[in-house]
Protein backbone atom coordinates (compact mmCIF):
# COMPACT_ATOMS: atom_id res chain seq x y z
CA UNK A 1 0.00 0.00 0.00
CA UNK A 2 2.82 2.39 0.79
CA UNK A 3 4.36 1.89 -2.64
CA UNK A 4 0.99 2.47 -4.34
CA UNK A 5 0.58 5.78 -2.56
CA UNK A 6 4.09 6.80 -3.51
CA UNK A 7 3.45 6.02 -7.15
CA UNK A 8 0.28 8.12 -7.09
CA UNK A 9 2.17 11.36 -6.37
CA UNK A 10 3.80 13.83 -8.72
CA UNK A 11 7.55 14.41 -8.31
CA UNK A 12 7.24 18.03 -7.12
CA UNK A 13 4.84 17.09 -4.33
CA UNK A 14 7.00 14.09 -3.40
CA UNK A 15 10.10 16.24 -2.91
CA UNK A 16 8.42 19.05 -0.98
CA UNK A 17 6.36 16.54 1.02
CA UNK A 18 9.55 15.25 2.64
CA UNK A 19 10.42 18.65 4.10
CA UNK A 20 9.05 19.62 7.54
CA UNK A 21 6.49 20.95 8.34
CA UNK A 22 4.89 19.76 5.08
CA UNK A 23 5.81 16.15 5.84
CA UNK A 24 3.77 16.33 9.06
CA UNK A 25 0.51 17.06 7.22
CA UNK A 26 -1.67 15.00 4.93
CA UNK A 27 -0.82 15.17 1.24
CA UNK A 28 -3.64 17.57 0.35
CA UNK A 29 -3.02 20.02 3.19
CA UNK A 30 0.74 20.00 2.71
CA UNK A 31 0.23 21.32 -0.86
CA UNK A 32 -2.13 24.03 0.36
CA UNK A 33 0.37 25.02 3.06
CA UNK A 34 3.15 25.30 0.48
CA UNK A 35 1.10 27.65 -1.64
CA UNK A 36 -0.02 29.63 1.42
CA UNK A 37 3.63 30.16 2.39
CA UNK A 38 4.33 31.24 -1.18
CA UNK A 39 1.53 33.80 -0.97
CA UNK A 40 2.74 35.19 2.39
CA UNK A 41 6.34 35.34 1.12
CA UNK A 42 5.23 37.19 -2.00
CA UNK A 43 3.23 39.79 -0.06
CA UNK A 44 6.09 40.27 2.41
CA UNK A 45 8.62 40.82 -0.39
CA UNK A 46 6.17 43.20 -2.04
CA UNK A 47 6.08 45.42 1.02
CA UNK A 48 9.84 45.21 1.59
CA UNK A 49 10.63 46.30 -1.98
CA UNK A 50 7.71 48.75 -2.25
CA UNK A 51 6.03 47.01 -5.16
CA UNK A 52 2.87 48.53 -6.62
CA UNK A 53 -0.49 47.28 -5.36
CA UNK A 54 -1.23 45.87 -8.79
CA UNK A 55 1.95 43.77 -8.56
CA UNK A 56 0.75 42.27 -5.28
CA UNK A 57 -2.60 41.55 -6.92
CA UNK A 58 -0.88 39.88 -9.87
CA UNK A 59 1.19 37.68 -7.54
CA UNK A 60 -1.85 36.74 -5.44
CA UNK A 61 -3.76 35.81 -8.60
CA UNK A 62 -0.91 33.58 -9.76
CA UNK A 63 -0.88 31.78 -6.39
CA UNK A 64 -4.68 31.43 -6.52
CA UNK A 65 -4.44 29.80 -9.94
CA UNK A 66 -1.77 27.41 -8.63
CA UNK A 67 -3.99 26.52 -5.65
CA UNK A 68 -7.06 25.86 -7.80
CA UNK A 69 -5.04 23.82 -10.29
CA UNK A 70 -3.53 21.78 -7.44
CA UNK A 71 -6.93 21.02 -5.89
CA UNK A 72 -8.16 19.65 -9.22
CA UNK A 73 -5.00 17.70 -10.06
CA UNK A 74 -4.76 16.19 -6.56
CA UNK A 75 -8.05 14.34 -7.09
CA UNK A 76 -6.43 12.07 -9.67
CA UNK A 77 -4.39 9.94 -7.27
CA UNK A 78 -7.10 9.18 -4.66
CA UNK A 79 -9.73 8.53 -7.35
CA UNK A 80 -7.54 6.07 -9.25
CA UNK A 81 -6.42 4.35 -6.03
CA UNK A 82 -10.08 3.55 -5.28
CA UNK A 83 -10.65 2.30 -8.83
CA UNK A 84 -12.01 -1.25 -8.95
CA UNK A 85 -10.70 -3.63 -11.57
CA UNK A 86 -12.99 -4.02 -14.61
CA UNK A 87 -14.43 -7.48 -15.28
CA UNK A 88 -12.53 -7.55 -18.55
CA UNK A 89 -8.87 -8.46 -18.81
CA UNK A 90 -8.23 -6.14 -21.73
CA UNK A 91 -9.95 -3.16 -20.11
CA UNK A 92 -8.21 -3.82 -16.81
CA UNK A 93 -4.84 -4.05 -18.59
CA UNK A 94 -5.51 -0.73 -20.35
CA UNK A 95 -6.48 1.13 -17.16
CA UNK A 96 -3.48 -0.26 -15.28
CA UNK A 97 -1.28 0.92 -18.14
CA UNK A 98 -2.95 4.35 -17.99
CA UNK A 99 -2.20 4.67 -14.26
CA UNK A 100 1.36 3.41 -14.76
CA UNK A 101 2.11 6.05 -17.41
CA UNK A 102 0.26 8.83 -15.58
CA UNK A 103 2.27 8.31 -12.38
CA UNK A 104 5.37 6.76 -13.94
CA UNK A 105 8.27 6.06 -11.60
CA UNK A 106 10.53 8.05 -13.96
CA UNK A 107 8.17 11.02 -13.57
CA UNK A 108 7.74 11.82 -17.24
CA UNK A 109 4.98 14.26 -16.22
CA UNK A 110 7.67 16.82 -15.38
CA UNK A 111 8.88 17.05 -19.01
CA UNK A 112 6.08 19.33 -20.34
CA UNK A 113 6.48 21.62 -17.31
CA UNK A 114 10.24 21.95 -17.80
CA UNK A 115 9.78 22.70 -21.50
CA UNK A 116 7.16 25.39 -20.78
CA UNK A 117 9.33 26.92 -18.03
CA UNK A 118 12.47 27.12 -20.16
CA UNK A 119 10.66 28.63 -23.14
CA UNK A 120 8.78 31.12 -20.98
CA UNK A 121 11.90 32.28 -19.08
CA UNK A 122 13.83 32.77 -22.33
CA UNK A 123 10.96 34.80 -23.75
CA UNK A 124 10.46 36.79 -20.54
CA UNK A 125 14.06 37.89 -20.09
CA UNK A 126 14.93 38.42 -23.76
CA UNK A 127 11.64 39.51 -25.36
CA UNK A 128 9.23 40.35 -22.53
CA UNK A 129 11.25 42.84 -20.48
CA UNK A 130 8.31 45.28 -20.45
CA UNK A 131 6.21 42.62 -18.78
CA UNK A 132 8.88 42.00 -16.15
CA UNK A 133 9.07 45.73 -15.47
CA UNK A 134 5.27 45.89 -15.12
CA UNK A 135 5.41 43.16 -12.47
CA UNK A 136 8.52 44.14 -10.48
CA UNK A 137 9.36 47.71 -11.49
CA UNK A 138 12.69 48.95 -12.89
CA UNK A 139 15.93 47.18 -11.88
CA UNK A 140 14.26 44.57 -9.64
CA UNK A 141 16.22 42.96 -6.83
CA UNK A 142 17.75 39.54 -7.44
CA UNK A 143 15.63 38.28 -4.52
CA UNK A 144 12.48 39.36 -6.34
CA UNK A 145 13.72 37.75 -9.55
CA UNK A 146 14.39 34.51 -7.67
CA UNK A 147 10.90 34.58 -6.13
CA UNK A 148 9.17 35.32 -9.42
CA UNK A 149 11.13 32.51 -11.06
CA UNK A 150 9.94 30.13 -8.32
CA UNK A 151 6.32 31.23 -8.84
CA UNK A 152 6.62 30.90 -12.62
CA UNK A 153 8.06 27.41 -12.21
CA UNK A 154 5.11 26.49 -9.99
CA UNK A 155 2.66 27.61 -12.67
CA UNK A 156 4.57 26.09 -15.59
CA UNK A 157 4.88 22.78 -13.79
CA UNK A 158 1.14 22.62 -13.24
CA UNK A 159 0.44 23.73 -16.82
CA UNK A 160 2.57 20.78 -17.91
CA UNK A 161 0.52 18.49 -15.66
CA UNK A 162 -2.65 19.82 -17.30
CA UNK A 163 -1.29 18.91 -20.74
CA UNK A 164 0.01 15.55 -19.52
CA UNK A 165 -3.27 14.48 -17.88
CA UNK A 166 -5.45 15.74 -20.76
CA UNK A 167 -3.51 13.90 -23.48
CA UNK A 168 -3.41 10.66 -21.48
CA UNK A 169 -7.12 10.92 -20.62
CA UNK A 170 -8.04 11.30 -24.29
CA UNK A 171 -5.86 8.32 -25.22
CA UNK A 172 -7.40 6.26 -22.39
CA UNK A 173 -10.96 7.07 -23.44
CA UNK A 174 -10.39 6.26 -27.12
CA UNK A 175 -8.72 2.95 -26.31
CA UNK A 176 -11.30 1.96 -23.69
CA UNK A 177 -14.17 2.66 -26.06
CA UNK A 178 -12.47 0.58 -28.75
CA UNK A 179 -11.78 -2.36 -26.42
CA UNK A 180 -15.34 -2.26 -25.04
CA UNK A 181 -16.66 -3.16 -28.49
CA UNK A 182 -14.93 -6.57 -28.20
CA UNK A 183 -16.55 -7.57 -24.90
CA UNK A 184 -18.18 -10.97 -24.43
CA UNK A 185 -20.78 -12.23 -21.95
CA UNK A 186 -20.31 -10.41 -18.61
CA UNK A 187 -17.16 -8.39 -19.35
CA UNK A 188 -17.50 -4.71 -18.46
CA UNK A 189 -16.15 -1.75 -16.52
CA UNK A 190 -18.46 -0.82 -13.61
CA UNK A 191 -20.68 2.25 -13.99
CA UNK A 192 -19.18 4.00 -10.94
CA UNK A 193 -15.68 3.69 -12.35
CA UNK A 194 -16.66 5.08 -15.76
CA UNK A 195 -18.41 7.93 -13.95
CA UNK A 196 -15.23 8.61 -11.94
CA UNK A 197 -13.16 8.81 -15.12
CA UNK A 198 -15.68 11.20 -16.63
CA UNK A 199 -15.57 13.34 -13.48
CA UNK A 200 -11.78 13.57 -13.77
CA UNK A 201 -12.22 14.77 -17.37
CA UNK A 202 -14.69 17.41 -16.21
CA UNK A 203 -12.11 18.51 -13.62
CA UNK A 204 -9.69 19.07 -16.49
CA UNK A 205 -12.27 21.24 -18.22
CA UNK A 206 -12.31 23.48 -15.14
CA UNK A 207 -8.51 23.34 -15.14
CA UNK A 208 -8.59 24.93 -18.59
CA UNK A 209 -11.15 27.55 -17.61
CA UNK A 210 -9.09 28.59 -14.57
CA UNK A 211 -6.17 29.31 -16.92
CA UNK A 212 -8.04 32.39 -18.16
CA UNK A 213 -7.34 34.05 -14.79
CA UNK A 214 -3.74 34.46 -15.97
CA UNK A 215 -4.73 36.75 -18.85
CA UNK A 216 -4.80 39.98 -16.75
CA UNK A 217 -1.20 39.26 -15.69
CA UNK A 218 -0.10 39.02 -19.32
CA UNK A 219 -2.42 41.57 -20.94
CA UNK A 220 0.48 43.79 -22.07
CA UNK A 221 1.89 40.95 -24.17
CA UNK A 222 -0.60 39.81 -26.82
CA UNK A 223 1.59 36.87 -27.82
CA UNK A 224 1.46 35.37 -24.31
CA UNK A 225 -2.27 36.08 -24.06
CA UNK A 226 -2.74 34.13 -27.30
CA UNK A 227 -0.66 31.26 -25.86
CA UNK A 228 -2.87 31.11 -22.73
CA UNK A 229 -6.01 31.09 -24.88
CA UNK A 230 -4.61 28.28 -27.04
CA UNK A 231 -3.65 26.35 -23.90
CA UNK A 232 -7.17 26.82 -22.51
CA UNK A 233 -8.84 25.71 -25.73
CA UNK A 234 -6.58 22.64 -25.98
CA UNK A 235 -7.27 21.53 -22.38
CA UNK A 236 -11.02 22.13 -22.60
CA UNK A 237 -11.46 20.58 -26.05
CA UNK A 238 -9.42 17.44 -25.34
CA UNK A 239 -11.14 16.96 -21.96
CA UNK A 240 -14.65 17.47 -23.35
CA UNK A 241 -13.97 14.96 -26.14
CA UNK A 242 -12.55 12.49 -23.61
CA UNK A 243 -15.57 12.89 -21.31
CA UNK A 244 -17.95 12.46 -24.24
CA UNK A 245 -16.22 9.26 -25.38
CA UNK A 246 -16.28 7.85 -21.83
CA UNK A 247 -20.01 8.62 -21.58
CA UNK A 248 -20.57 6.38 -24.61
CA UNK A 249 -18.70 3.36 -23.18
CA UNK A 250 -21.35 0.77 -22.16
CA UNK A 251 -21.29 0.10 -18.43
CA UNK A 252 -23.41 -3.02 -18.80
CA UNK A 253 -21.87 -6.32 -19.95
CA UNK A 254 -23.08 -7.52 -23.39
CA UNK A 255 -25.50 -10.16 -22.03
CA UNK A 256 -27.35 -7.63 -19.88
CA UNK A 257 -26.97 -4.79 -22.39
CA UNK A 258 -28.72 -6.81 -25.09
CA UNK A 259 -31.48 -7.90 -22.71
CA UNK A 260 -32.19 -4.34 -21.58
CA UNK A 261 -32.03 -3.05 -25.16
CA UNK A 262 -34.36 -5.67 -26.65
CA UNK A 263 -36.99 -6.21 -23.94
CA UNK A 264 -40.20 -4.18 -24.04
CA UNK A 265 -41.59 -4.30 -20.52
CA UNK A 266 -40.33 -3.95 -16.96
CA UNK A 267 -41.73 -4.04 -13.44
CA UNK A 268 -41.28 -1.17 -11.01
CA UNK A 269 -41.13 -2.02 -7.33
CA UNK A 270 -41.50 0.74 -4.72
CA UNK A 271 -42.24 0.90 -1.02
CA UNK A 272 -43.54 3.52 1.37
CA UNK A 273 -43.98 3.06 5.12
CA UNK A 274 -43.50 -0.67 4.74
CA UNK A 275 -46.19 -1.10 2.07
CA UNK A 276 -44.81 -2.50 -1.24
CA UNK A 277 -46.15 -1.48 -4.64
CA UNK A 278 -45.40 -3.07 -8.03
CA UNK A 279 -46.51 -1.98 -11.50
CA UNK A 280 -45.56 -2.88 -15.10
CA UNK A 281 -44.12 -0.12 -17.29
CA UNK A 282 -42.69 0.41 -20.75
CA UNK A 283 -39.19 1.85 -20.82
CA UNK A 284 -36.32 2.90 -23.07
CA UNK A 285 -32.57 2.48 -22.80
CA UNK A 286 -30.19 4.96 -24.43
CA UNK A 287 -27.12 2.78 -23.95
CA UNK A 288 -26.30 4.42 -20.62
CA UNK A 289 -29.52 5.05 -18.69
CA UNK A 290 -32.93 3.43 -18.31
CA UNK A 291 -35.97 5.73 -18.52
CA UNK A 292 -39.68 5.23 -17.98
CA UNK A 293 -42.50 7.71 -17.70
CA UNK A 294 -45.59 7.76 -15.56
CA UNK A 295 -48.70 9.81 -14.95
CA UNK A 296 -48.50 12.72 -12.52
CA UNK A 297 -51.39 11.04 -10.69
CA UNK A 298 -49.74 7.60 -10.51
CA UNK A 299 -49.28 6.06 -7.10
CA UNK A 300 -45.70 4.99 -7.88
CA UNK A 301 -44.74 8.62 -8.57
CA UNK A 302 -46.18 9.75 -5.25
CA UNK A 303 -44.26 6.98 -3.51
CA UNK A 304 -41.02 7.82 -5.34
CA UNK A 305 -41.30 11.47 -4.35
CA UNK A 306 -41.27 10.34 -0.71
CA UNK A 307 -38.88 7.41 -1.10
CA UNK A 308 -36.70 7.45 -4.22
CA UNK A 309 -35.49 3.86 -3.77
CA UNK A 310 -36.54 1.56 -6.61
CA UNK A 311 -36.40 -2.04 -7.82
CA UNK A 312 -36.56 -2.25 -11.62
CA UNK A 313 -36.95 -5.75 -13.10
CA UNK A 314 -36.60 -6.60 -16.80
CA UNK A 315 -37.09 -10.20 -17.92
CA UNK A 316 -37.19 -12.33 -21.05
CA UNK A 317 -39.27 -15.49 -20.85
CA UNK A 318 -39.16 -18.72 -22.82
CA UNK A 319 -42.25 -20.72 -21.87
CA UNK A 320 -40.97 -23.87 -23.56
CA UNK A 321 -37.63 -23.93 -21.72
CA UNK A 322 -37.27 -22.16 -18.38
CA UNK A 323 -33.48 -22.50 -18.56
CA UNK A 324 -33.50 -20.06 -21.47
CA UNK A 325 -35.08 -17.34 -19.33
CA UNK A 326 -33.13 -14.19 -18.57
CA UNK A 327 -33.79 -11.34 -16.15
CA UNK A 328 -31.97 -8.39 -14.67
CA UNK A 329 -32.87 -6.51 -11.48
CA UNK A 330 -31.66 -2.95 -10.96
CA UNK A 331 -31.96 -1.66 -7.41
CA UNK A 332 -31.04 1.89 -6.60
CA UNK A 333 -32.54 5.37 -6.79
CA UNK A 334 -34.43 7.44 -9.33
CA UNK A 335 -34.05 10.88 -10.84
CA UNK A 336 -37.46 12.53 -11.32
CA UNK A 337 -37.33 15.12 -14.09
CA UNK A 338 -39.16 18.42 -13.62
CA UNK A 339 -39.37 21.93 -15.01
CA UNK A 340 -36.10 22.96 -13.31
CA UNK A 341 -34.23 20.27 -15.31
CA UNK A 342 -35.15 21.75 -18.69
CA UNK A 343 -32.30 24.32 -18.93
CA UNK A 344 -29.50 21.81 -18.30
CA UNK A 345 -31.03 18.46 -19.28
CA UNK A 346 -33.37 19.37 -22.12
CA UNK A 347 -31.41 17.42 -24.76
CA UNK A 348 -31.42 14.33 -22.51
CA UNK A 349 -35.19 14.61 -21.99
CA UNK A 350 -35.76 15.14 -25.72
CA UNK A 351 -33.62 12.09 -26.54
CA UNK A 352 -35.67 9.94 -24.16
CA UNK A 353 -38.89 11.13 -25.82
CA UNK A 354 -37.52 10.26 -29.27
CA UNK A 355 -36.57 6.79 -28.04
CA UNK A 356 -40.10 6.22 -26.74
CA UNK A 357 -41.59 7.31 -30.06
CA UNK A 358 -39.22 5.03 -31.98
CA UNK A 359 -39.62 1.98 -29.73
CA UNK A 360 -43.38 2.25 -29.16
CA UNK A 361 -44.80 4.11 -32.19
CA UNK A 362 -48.38 2.86 -31.77
CA UNK A 363 -48.34 3.44 -28.02
CA UNK A 364 -47.08 7.01 -28.32
CA UNK A 365 -49.49 7.76 -31.18
CA UNK A 366 -52.52 6.48 -29.27
CA UNK A 367 -51.61 8.06 -25.93
CA UNK A 368 -50.81 11.42 -27.49
CA UNK A 369 -54.42 11.98 -28.52
CA UNK A 370 -56.48 14.51 -26.61
CA UNK A 371 -59.44 12.08 -26.62
CA UNK A 372 -57.90 10.18 -23.72
CA UNK A 373 -58.13 11.35 -20.10
CA UNK A 374 -55.50 13.98 -19.35
CA UNK A 375 -53.61 11.79 -16.88
CA UNK A 376 -53.07 9.18 -19.63
CA UNK A 377 -51.80 11.59 -22.26
CA UNK A 378 -48.08 11.71 -23.04
CA UNK A 379 -47.72 15.45 -22.57
CA UNK A 380 -44.23 15.86 -21.04
CA UNK A 381 -44.15 17.46 -17.57
CA UNK A 382 -47.86 18.27 -17.76
CA UNK A 383 -49.48 14.84 -17.71
CA UNK A 384 -46.44 12.51 -17.79
CA UNK A 385 -43.21 12.62 -15.82
CA UNK A 386 -39.88 11.24 -17.03
CA UNK A 387 -37.99 9.10 -14.52
CA UNK A 388 -34.40 7.83 -14.78
CA UNK A 389 -33.21 4.73 -12.94
CA UNK A 390 -29.84 5.12 -11.19
CA UNK A 391 -28.73 1.61 -10.15
CA UNK A 392 -26.48 0.88 -7.21
CA UNK A 393 -26.78 -2.92 -7.45
CA UNK A 394 -27.45 -5.30 -10.34
CA UNK A 395 -28.51 -8.96 -10.13
CA UNK A 396 -28.68 -10.97 -13.34
CA UNK A 397 -30.39 -14.33 -13.88
CA UNK A 398 -29.43 -16.56 -16.78
CA UNK A 399 -31.38 -19.81 -16.72
CA UNK A 400 -31.32 -20.99 -13.12
CA UNK A 401 -28.09 -19.16 -12.26
CA UNK A 402 -28.03 -15.88 -10.32
CA UNK A 403 -25.09 -13.52 -10.91
CA UNK A 404 -24.30 -10.35 -8.97
CA UNK A 405 -22.83 -7.71 -11.26
CA UNK A 406 -20.72 -4.87 -9.75
CA UNK A 407 -22.08 -1.43 -10.56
Amino acid sequence: MHNDKKEMKWIYEEIVGRIPPFSLLSYKYSILLQLFFLLILGITLGFIFNLKTISLLYGSTAVLVAVLWSLLILQLGPTLRRFRAPLSKDENRLLERYKEILFHRNHYEIIPGIAIFILFMIYLFYYGSDLLEEWLGENPSSILLLFISLLIWDLCYRMGLGIWTSILALWRSVELNSIAEERTELEHTPYTELRSLRRLDINNVFFGIISLLLIPLLQQDQFLVAIIILFTVFIILSSVVSADIISKVPWLPPDIYNLVKEASFAYVGTSFRGIPHTTPVVYVFDGQSVFFNTSKEAKKLKILRNNNKIAFLIDKRDMSNIYENKAVLFTGEVKIYGLLDIPLLFSRMLQARRLFMRKYPEYTRKYSTSQLPRVWQLTPLIARILIEVKPTKIIYWRGAKQISVPV
